[in-house]
């Protein structure tokens, strides 16, 4: 038959927890010291004794007759009173026992009548009632007969008392009257307290009276006996105070200071007494189980080793003495080191992190993965995008010891920081991107066009790398919150997306000779933009205008980074700001090749000559001299092109003195013969290898030299610009070396390229310079002959000399950087290439077809921490002193290898053996150690992604980042040394070691300079004292050191780790019992808190550290059953905000007592503070009358009103809830007047300003909702996870 266990939780259900175990509440009762006394009576109880011993003793007088008792002779001296009066028992009193302070016979008489009432629950209280007002009535004779001071000031307090009783008394009064018929009270009370508490005769009556009570009011009875209850507990109080003084007084007869004496000796002989129990259990201990207490364990501290001399090492021996001053017995503290350590020069000089963040709450990259492969695992890895990349850095102090931690910044040690410290932290982005160095960027004026296309290599059939479409559609799919897939997806949703993500995708910059000039727009483009586009290749398209400065080459001195090249340089640099973050795109995406194409318009700086000379573009020319004949040339050089692929190529001209009117050309020449056909021709060629191509005059291009206009009246009129193309033989273009232009472009017979000609080759007048005197000689002769006007031939004009006023060149060029592929005999310098952008550095990306190349540097990890030493080094041991704040946070499973070191050689990281990794005392930097590592010889300090000079060490991580401990700073030639004592002189008490002490060595060591001690001395352990003893082999009895009980866990945790506070032990409990609402049989979870540190416990939060966690999470494992899964856990602080409106009792100090009120409240809810208010860590439950009644009870508060409680808990890493008790909506048929734990273990914890108004007047105010307008960013502003989806929709 099988048992099914119910595990889920009913609907409406509230666990009742008890709080944890503490360090101060491990000793059992039965091992306290007064657990158990021989001899318990004290001081005042055996004097009490004494009296009542006397009340039954006769006293016989002179003539030996009986004459009453002694009891007269004792009580007349106060001391006797006083402890008459400490010895009576509260207890006892209100179960109805009956004392005998009244000896009245009508007092008798009187028990007698009350137990004959029918109702117990009466006539108890009546009879406990007239029992304590019997004894104030006795104890207010007896101080009467008292004449000294502490007698009489006793007296005034009983008689206070009872003054403050009368209306108790008068009730209790009118009772008795139907109860004693036709008795009265004197016979009952004594005279004095009747006068005292009725001083007016006439209302002490005879007889009862008819308007006395018929049936006694039990409530009534109940509440006059807790009042006469506490009227004794005063009395009492004030006894106590003054036993002291009346005990030293000497008002005393000399029997009764005799008695004194010997009660006080005898208490004496009670504490020897006493301590047999104690005796017992130790001689069961020592002398039975043989238990030895646990011995002293010496401490030890982490040494710095600063040598004198560089290129030295220094040997230091195991065994190396350090001189700590002295201890308090004036003998020398020594600290030995713990192994052999040989020291160097090599120094820490810079330290940086470099953080991938990854933010959950980023949109749209909380939506999109990616996939990784480290080289410690098997397979890939999925992990969001990263949504930024910070650079921090880190200051290097020469020395920081004697420093207090406090006066120390702490940093994150991979980058990432912890919760709350990411506004405190200053953190700055980091610098990410490429850079491309081409001679096509030597742009210098004019509207330049430049278009850069990355074409990214295709994968392969079955592999999971995603193209630059794909990624497109997966963010467009989550831009739209499609829940039917990336399918779905339309080319126009696709397309908002892609101009959404990559408008702003770069900041792009460009050499010039003031610097670096940023673009201020560009437009990017893919397949899913323009389909004439290839696939899986991303354009980047941007216009200069004219003004904008000349692109210049590259230059250190100006532009800094110090670039292995001397061309021209385009800078991509990652937008921080933009709408994603495309680090997680763009380092994915394989590189196939660049080509960057420009297209100039006016280009003005150009190098003209011909036939006759150089000629200057800057002012009007002949371009085919004075009298131009066919063959005539103009070649055309652009020294900003000449060292150029182009791919088109033309002159723009803007002639001057062309032949004005209707016609063009055809008018101007109409009298010339043989001009019919006007059409002024040119040849095109381009200078390669010294020859001018092509080579056969016929195959040569022509091409019109004049262009006519072709507007609809122009009529034929020749247009004042002409552009000359050199398509035809652009093919021919060879590019000139890019070195041979930084001398400048010249145009000479020993010129091999660089230079276009264009020759006039018809028609065969030219443009009739020669014909020009026989036409005009022929026409002015035949003129001459004529008689008649009509019969003249018009004068032929002047034949037309081509005179250029201006002229620009247009040309489009083109560079491609392929993978692989080198210019052939180039210089490094003068290669083009692409450049990868680091964010302290670069490097000259390696391209090959042997591997794949990125756009983008390579960072496969989040987490990264830099350390540059400077020094010799060429391999060989270095120790690391990480000077860590101990602030680590648990880590549920630690991987293998999650942490990988890298040493830095020529531009690569290389990844550290394990056997590399000698030692690392830190534990993965979850608390400060020494790592020792190996470091290989082919480690280099000549590179560039870092800053050079240095030899870079790096240690990265994956996951956790924010849970290793933030660090101050780090230092290389550390050792660890502990603590040495002779064997007869073992201290028995641990004194930590402060920092700064041990600054040399006990015998001189040649080579060291000088000693640091960081931080003081950790570890150790003071001698077992004997109470410590006791509470540790009772708890060994109890457990038998096996964690069976919730109890077992708690108490070994607990002797374990003295550090340790505080422990609570959930069974069938998972750190997801809230989320998952169930509980979980075979687990366990541990929750533990350490102990405040400095003052503002109100406020704190502390936590234990990560590594601690760990270790009591290994410690308890070993001791716990197999099958019992063990979690152990911070707790979780739940954030309380209390929200109220005061009225004080003096306005004048408003300010003063709203400060006052606002630490009362802190004080008043944490669990810290132990004098007041909720003092249970676990299982609290907040009640707002209790908040109430405390601030109406402080003396400056008059009245207090609309007050409310905000509750902040976080359900996620970066998700909090927030809840108001004003919100109707969490109880809606009842007032929400409690607030109790979200999570079992979570504690209370103030918040630093609650919210407090002042307000004058009376009116009772009705708490409301807080408003989004009274909520504080940062503190109580909170975004529910509901509305944050929203948002996230409708965005």
């Amino acid at each position: 038959m099988s048992i099914k266990y119910q595990t889920n939780l009913p609907e409406k259900y509230q666990l009742h927890i008890s709080d944890g175990r503490s360090q101060s509440r491990r000793l059992l009762p039965a091992l306290e010291k007064d657990y158990f006394n021989v001899a318990d009576m004290h001081f005042h109880t055996l004097l009490a004794m004494v009296a009542d011993y006397a009340r039954v003793m006769k006293f016989y007088n002179l003539d030996n007759q009986a004459e009453g008792s002694w009891e007269h002779f004792f009580l007349v001296d106060e001391t006797v009173i006083i402890a008459t009066i400490l010895a009576t028992d509260l207890n006892k009193l209100m179960a109805g026992v009956e004392y005998s302070a009244n000896t009245m016979p009508a007092s008798n008489e009187l028990i007698k009548v009350l137990r004959k009432m029918p109702a117990k629950e009466i006539s108890q209280p009546m009879i406990a009632t007239f029992t304590a007002i019997s004894m104030l009535d006795h104890w207010f004779q007896l101080l009467g007969r008292t004449r000294n001071q502490i007698g009489v000031e006793l007296r005034k307090v009983v008689e206070s008392v009872l003054m403050g009783l009368q209306k108790d008394i008068d009730l209790f009064r009118q009772y008795l009257d139907q109860l004693l018929a036709y008795q009265s009270l004197e016979r009952i009370f004594s005279r004095d307290l009747l006068m005292l508490v009725f001083p007016d005769e006439r209302s002490i009556p005879s007889e009862p009276e008819k308007s006395a009570l018929q049936v006694p009011d039990k409530a009534a009875i109940r509440s006059s006996l807790y009042a006469f209850i506490k009227a004794i507990e005063m009395v009492q109080d004030s006894a106590a105070k003054l036993l002291s003084a009346s005990l030293v007084s000497r008002n005393h007869d000399p029997a009764i200071g005799l008695l004194l004496a010997f009660v006080q000796l005898f208490q004496k002989l009670q504490n020897k007494m006493n301590r047999f129990t104690l005796n017992y259990i130790d001689f069961y201990y020592d002398q039975v189980l043989k238990v030895q207490a646990r011995g002293f364990v010496a401490d030890n501290v982490y040494l710095v080793i600063v040598p004198n001399k560089k290129d030295q090492a220094i040997f230091i021996p195991k065994g190396t003495e350090f001189l700590a001053g002295q201890d308090e017995n004036k003998q020398d503290m020594v600290y030995c080191s713990n192994e052999d350590v040989s020291i160097t020069d090599a120094t820490v000089n810079a330290v940086h992190t470099l953080f991938f963040s990854r933010d959950g709450l980023n949109f749209p990259e909380n939506c999109l993965s990616e996939s990784v492969t480290f080289k410690q695992s098997c397979g890939e890895t999925k992990r969001q995008l990263t949504t930024g990349c910070w650079l921090n850095d880190v200051p290097v102090f020469a020395d920081t010891q004697g420093l207090e931690p406090a006066c120390l910044q702490a940093y994150p040690l991979m980058g990432a920081p912890k919760n709350g410290e990411e506004i405190v932290l200053e953190k700055h982005h980091a610098r990410i991107g490429f850079a491309l160095a081409s001679k096509a960027l030597l742009l210098q004026e004019g509207r330049r066009t430049v278009g850069i296309k990355m074409q990214f290599v295709n994968p392969s059939l079955g592999a999971q790398k995603p193209t630059l479409e794909q990624w497109v559609q997966e963010i467009a799919a989550a831009m739209q919150s499609s829940e039917s897939g990336v399918e779905a997806i339309t080319r126009i949703q696709k397309q908002q997306a892609f101009f959404k993500v990559f408008r702003d995708l770069f900041i792009i910059s460009l050499s010039t000779e003031d610097g670096w000039l940023e673009i201020p727009e560009y437009l990017p483009s893919c397949a899913e933009m323009d389909r004439q586009q290839e696939r899986n290749s991303l354009a980047i398209t941007f216009v200069l205008p004219e003004d904008f400065p000349p692109i210049i080459a590259y230059q250190p001195e100006i532009h800094g980074d110090g670039y292995a090249t001397q061309l021209p340089v385009i800078k991509f640099v990652l937008n921080p700001r933009s709408y994603l973050y495309p680090y997680g795109i763009l380092s994915v995406l394989e590189l196939a090749w660049i080509r960057i194409e420009v297209a100039v318009e006016g280009c003005r700086r150009l190098l003209l000559q011909n036939n006759i000379g150089q000629l200057s573009p800057l002012v009007p020319f002949a371009p085919f001299g004075p009298i131009p004949e066919t063959g005539s040339y103009l070649v055309v050089g652009c020294p900003e092109a000449a060292g150029k692929q182009l791919s088109d190529f033309n002159v723009t001209i803007q002639w001057s003195g062309l032949p004005k009117g209707i016609g063009g050309f055809k008018t101007h020449y109409q009298a010339y013969e043989g001009f019919e056909h006007v059409d002024f021709q040119i040849s095109t060629t381009v200078l390669n290898d010294g020859k001018w191509m092509p080579e056969n005059p016929k195959a040569a291009v022509v091409n019109s030299l004049f262009q006519t206009k072709s507007d609809f009246d122009a009529g034929g009129a020749v247009s004042d610009y002409s552009t000359l193309s050199c398509d035809s033989v652009i093919s021919y273009w060879n590019p000139l070396e890019y070195r041979n232009l930084a001398a400048g472009l010249s145009y000479t017979p020993s010129t091999h390229k660089g230079f276009f000609k264009f020759t006039l080759v018809g028609p065969a007048q030219a443009f009739g310079h020669q014909a020009y005197p026989n036409v005009l000689a022929e026409v002015l002769t035949y003129n001459a002959k004529q008689k008649h006007a009509r019969f003249l031939k018009k004068v032929p004009n002047q034949p037309y000399t081509p005179v250029i006023s201006s002229i620009s060149v247009n040309y489009q060029a083109f560079s491609d950087i392929i993978p692989g592929n080198k210019e052939v005999d180039c210089i490094a310098s003068m290669q083009e290439k692409l450049i990868h952008l680091h964010p302290l550095g670069w490097e000259d990306s390696i391209l090959g077809f042997d591997q794949p190349n990125f756009l983008l540097p390579q960072y496969a990890y989040s987490g990264n921490l830099l350390i540059g030493l400077k020094g010799r080094m060429s391999g060989g041991i270095i120790t690391l002193y990480f000077y860590l704040r101990e602030d680590s946070l648990p880590i549920e499973k630690i991987e293998l290898d999650a942490l990988q070191w890298f040493y830095l050689s020529h531009n690569q990281w290389v990844s550290l053996n394990k056997k590399d990794i000698i030692s690392d005392s830190s534990r993965g930097f979850m608390k400060s150690g020494i790592v020792t590592l190996s470091i290989p010889v082919d480690i280099t300090q000549e590179n560039t992604i870092l800053p050079n000079g240095l030899f870079w060490l790096r240690v990265s991580a994956e996951r956790d980042l924010e849970k290793f401990c933030s660090f101050y700073t780090v230092y290389a030639q550390a050792i660890r040394a502990s603590r040495r004592f002779d064997q007869d002189s073992v201290p028995n008490h641990l004194n930590r070691l402060p920092a700064g002490t041990i600054v040399r060595t006990r015998k001189s060591i040649p080579g060291i300079g000088s000693i640091k001690q960081i931080q003081q001395s950790f570890g150790g352990r003071s001698t077992e004292d004997r109470n410590q003893l006791r509470i540790r082999i009772s708890e060994r009895l109890k457990h038998k050191k096996r964690a069976l009980l919730p109890a077992d866990y708690e108490l070994l945790i607990l002797e374990q780790f003295p550090q340790i506070y505080k422990v609570k032990c959930f069974p069938n409990m998972t750190p997801e019992y809230v989320k998952q609402q169930r509980f979980c049989p075979g687990h366990l979870l541990i929750v533990a808190l350490p102990y405040l540190t400095g003052d503002g416990i109100n406020t704190q939060r502390p936590l234990l550290s990560g590594h601690l966690v760990n270790e009591v999470k290994e410690f308890i494992t070993q001791l716990a059953p197999p099958f019992v899964n063990i979690h152990v856990i911070h707790p979780i602080y739940e954030v309380v905000q209390i929200r109220c409106t005061v009225k004080l009792k003096n306005a004048l100090f408003a300010g003063m007592n709203v400060n006052r009120l606002n630490q009362a409240i802190s004080d008043f809810l944490s669990p810290w503070n132990e004098m007041i208010g909720y003092t249970s860590h676990f299982g609290w439950m907040l009640s707002k009358h209790d908040i109430e009644s405390f601030i109406q009870d402080l003396d400056y508060i008059d009245r207090v009103t609309n007050l409310s409680m905000l509750r902040i808990v976080p359900v996620s890493d970066e998700c909090f809830d927030l809840l108001d008790s004003a919100d109707k909506q969490y109880n809606a048929d009842s007032e929400f007047r409690d607030i109790g734990p979200t999570y079992p273990w979570s504690i209370v914890a103030p918040i630093k300003q609650h919210f407090i108004e002042i307000d004058d007047s009376y009116d009772s105010i009705e708490p409301d909702v807080t408003g989004i307008g009274e909520l504080e960013i940062g503190s109580t502003f909170i975004i529910s996870e509901e509305k944050w989806r929203e948002k996230i929709e409708k965005h």
